[in-house]
């Protein structure tokens, strides 16, 4: 994993993007020497959506199985304001 400042990165961006595409490398993208984004290729992307999705269904599946009242959607819109 390679690190760049963005100043840089405008100056090379098709070379970064090809280094992602093709030689799967993570690019860290940095300001004022802080990683503020990341070049990835888009199977890292898709394999890293694919394990958010997985997360957010474990957990809801747990939610579900807990015996714990459930709230109505109604109520938690209204409890915000959002009704």
């Amino acid at each position: 994993m390679s690190e760049v400042p963005i100043s840089e990165a405008r100056d090379h961006l098709g070379e970064i993007v090809s280094k992602a595409e093709h030689a799967q490398e993570r690019i860290i993208l940095t300001r004022h020497g802080r990683a503020v984004a990341a070049v990835i290729s888009i199977e890292d992307l898709r394999e890293l959506e694919a394990a958010e999705d997985a997360a957010d269904l474990a957990a809801t599946r747990e939610a579900l199985a807990a015996d714990e009242p459930r709230i109505p959607h109604a109520e938690v819109l209204a409890e915000f304001g959002l009704n």
